[in-house]
């Protein structure tokens, strides 16, 4: 089953960062390429055992210890193990799912900004669907029971039509941007070239221009919206914008339109790199979202994703609301 599709039906539940996250630091140099730029090449893993979020159990605390970290773990294997029994559609596997971190990260949060480690207020009127570590946090306080936040989110609203289904559950879309650790599929390969970079996923092939190109025009937008990168020093900076208005902008909330995601890839080590992302979009949080994790490389190669459960699917997603529709015209 497709990971976001998955991720659906589940929902499953560095200022600071230790030595084996970051690397060698500020002064590792990445080797080069034939064209003289930091070496991003190859596949790189972003699982991780952070929240997006900062637990408001955590208070001020930015920084988790390893035990914290390890019974967050187990926390979240067994909101994950309770939520399966919950779905009556299948006998669905969660022991396949591949969402451990391969590097150690420490932090409370992957979002560094605020400083709270939380995300900023929503612009009056935006709406957004829970998180996953919210639903864990809930999961952990129900005593096995269903808590409410996790009713209200798998309930989400009436479904009359296709379009009230979001895009991962109809299988159309995903690979970001930004990037986001979730319970499946976490890889993404840089090739590299003098005037392109491709960021591939097993879904999308993003390429990214180099050669100091403008924008599209503002009528022109897509899915992931349009890239353009330039380098910083050792640290690969990457603009997009002009996305369509058919996913969410961020974290579940509001839409992707008016978003503007600015990221940063830095090498710090032969085998680590620090990724980090801005996202602005006035039209649904009240102040810009700065997150940052470790990405690992990995001797992996990426397949494609072929996504298909929810297209096939929609004539009986669609069954509840035709047969009410049918018995309130009687």
């Amino acid at each position: 089953m497709n990971s976001r599709h998955l991720s659906l039906i589940f929902v499953f539940a560095l200022t600071t960062m230790s030595g084996s996250a970051a690397g060698p630091g500020p002064a590792y140099r990445a080797p080069r390429t034939e064209s003289g730029q930091p070496d991003l090449r190859g596949v790189w893993n972003f699982s991780s055992d952070v929240p997006l979020e900062r637990p408001l159990s955590a208070g001020d605390k930015k920084v988790f210890t390893r035990a914290e970290i390890e019974s967050r773990k187990a926390a979240k294997a067994n909101a994950l193990r309770m939520l399966s029994r919950m779905v009556p559609v299948e006998d669905v596997s969660i022991d396949w799912l591949d969402y451990s971190g391969r590097i150690e990260n420490l932090r409370s949060s992957l979002i560094t900004y605020p400083e709270n480690g939380r995300l900023p207020k929503l612009v009056e009127g935006v709406a957004r669907v829970p998180g996953a570590d919210e639903i864990i946090e809930a999961l952990a306080d129900a005593n096995g029971t269903i808590p409410p936040l996790l009713s209200a989110f798998l309930a989400g609203g009436k479904k009359n039509g296709p379009e009230d289904f979001g895009a991962s559950e109809r299988c159309l879309f995903g690979g970001g941007p930004p990037f986001m650790p979730d319970l499946d599929n976490n890889y993404v390969q840089v090739i590299q070239g003098k005037d392109q970079v491709v960021l591939r996923t097993e879904r999308r092939a993003r390429i990214v221009s180099l050669d100091g190109s403008a924008h599209l025009s503002d009528g022109l937008r897509s899915w992931a919206g349009d890239s353009r990168g330039h380098w910083e020093g050792e640290t690969l900076v990457v603009e997009t914008r002009n996305f369509n208005s058919r996913t969410r902008s961020f974290a579940g909330a509001g839409n992707s339109r008016e978003k503007v995601v600015t990221e940063r890839f830095t090498r710090v080590s032969k085998d680590a790199l620090e990724y980090e992302a801005t996202i602005v979009d006035a039209k649904t949080f009240q102040d810009k979202v700065v997150i940052s994790y470790p990405m690992a490389k990995v001797d992996a190669r990426i397949y494609e994703s072929a996504c298909h459960e929810g297209n096939y699917s929609m004539f009986n997603m669609l069954a509840g609301a035709r047969k009410e529709e049918q018995e309130a015209a009687k």
